[in-house]
């Protein structure tokens, strides 16, 4: 019998790049399982920082309002299955087993140019079109994966709503090195008979860019904060108060470009009932965003990774950070702008505590501790994430903060051991 974790490893063995930059290979792919995707709806998001929390507060709301509700994401921090809801709810282990066969099937019958092959990011996304369609999801909150014009999520026809989140220098290899050339490729969901959608407080010129594909473009009007701490925030927005979970100030960005999507779903029929609004925005939680695991000292995770994600950590750092020493364990992909991200680093660290990441794409942590070297911090090179947080929490006092960033390979690996129980000191 097929077991779950089979499937995974298959679909892994794909690999992360299948051939050249196109739509022709999932498209293929589709068609050969019936194009499920054309029998759903979507509001679809492209960008840098924000995609995860803000489609996540989307889906939560549009589950509220009583819609039933598909939400694909990536990447995923412990379950593979984490990538593929419905409702809230994970797609079940024998239902990625039967769709994985399905897929891998109907990938056998294309002809493809030589070379090149179904990847990986191109056969989920089929995956999750097929159990979407199979779940009958009135809905579906779809996140692409890398960029926007190419991405294996961008044969959908025209959504809902294209939100674009915010956009900053990452993947500079395949998607341009400025965020003007980011913002272009990401404005590749952006299609003639949707809502067009765009997070606020960014650089004038990347809203030139987005508006080059959507001159009917709205941005984001910012929220008024009311007060702010660890357990979230509370904040009115055109004259409405609510709340969220997600503790952070870039969170009140995400919640204003979902709240602004949501009244353009109001606008093409959706019905979206404001207290919908305020208890799905309340409910809405995702892990590893400015996520406390412990007090005294205080941990938290944050999945912070590129130099826009590391900006807004140093603001949050600022605001929740106690008197005490800070702490860090960090781990990096090698594919990342790692000198850039780290000099973006502005709040002081006592000791780091360097990590390797159980994936291929891991940054060496002597490396890492190179890229340090002009902080003249204190790092120590740790086996794995079990000893580095060891480490941290260890050599902390009760009023001092451990902080985990870099990636969000290393805060889902801590999160698996905090779920199986595997930390001496939590």
């Amino acid at each position: 019998m097929e077991t779950e974790q089979a499937a995974v490893d298959r679909i892994h063995a794909c690999g992360r790049f299948s051939g050249k930059a196109g739509l022709y290979r999932i498209q293929a792919l589709c068609a050969a399982l019936g194009n499920p995707q054309d029998k759903l709806k979507f509001v679809h998001l492209a960008g840098t920082n924000g995609k995860g929390s803000t489609a996540t507060m989307l889906a939560t709301v549009l589950e509220h309002a009583g819609y039933r509700t598909g939400l694909y994401t990536s990447p995923y921090l412990v379950v593979f299955r984490e990538r593929i809801r419905v409702n809230g709810m994970m797609i079940a282990p024998q239902d990625l087993v039967r769709l994985e066969a399905c897929v891998r099937q109907a990938a056998e019958t294309l002809t493809l140019p030589e070379g090149e092959r179904i990847g990986e990011f191109e056969f989920v996304t089929a995956l999750a079109f097929l159990y979407f369609a199979e779940q009958g999801c009135e809905i579906v909150v779809l996140e692409t994966g890398l960029g926007g014009s190419y991405d294996a999520t961008n044969i959908i026809a025209p959504p809902e709503a294209a939100v674009i989140t915010s956009i900053s220098l990452d993947h500079m290899a395949v998607l341009g090195n400025s965020v003007e050339a980011i913002a272009r490729t990401k404005a590749g969901i952006y299609k003639a008979g949707s809502l067009h959608f765009a997070a606020g407080g960014q650089p004038e010129s990347v809203y030139a860019v987005l508006r080059e594909s959507a001159p009917d473009l709205q941005i984001a009007e910012p929220v008024t904060v009311k007060s702010r701490g660890l357990s979230g925030t509370h904040f009115a927005w055109q004259g409405n108060d609510y709340a969220i979970r997600l503790p952070g100030e870039y969170q009140t960005q995400n919640a204003a470009l979902a709240l602004t999507t949501l009244e353009g779903l109001r606008t093409r029929g959706w019905n979206i009932p404001q207290e919908a609004i305020k208890t799905g925005l309340q409910d809405a939680y995702i892990a590893g965003r400015m996520q406390v695991v412990r007090t005294n000292p205080l941990v938290l995770l944050d999945g912070a990774h590129n130099e826009g994600g590391i900006a807004e950590l140093c603001k949050n750092v600022k605001t929740f950070a106690s008197k005490g020493k800070i702490y860090a364990v960090l781990g990096m992909c090698a594919d990342k702008a790692v000198q850039e991200v780290v000099s973006q680093i502005d709040f002081p660290v006592e000791r780091y505590c360097l990590t390797p990441l159980q994936n291929e794409r891991s940054l060496d942590p002597h490396q890492l501790a190179g890229y340090l070297a002009c902080q003249r911090t204190e790092t120590v090179i740790c086996t794995d994430c079990a000893d580095a947080l060891q480490r941290a929490v260890s050599a902390a006092n009760p009023e001092d903060l451990v902080l985990v960033f870099g990636s969000l390979y290393l805060v889902g690996e801590i999160e698996k051991l905090l779920d199986d129980r595997k930390l001496q000191t939590f």
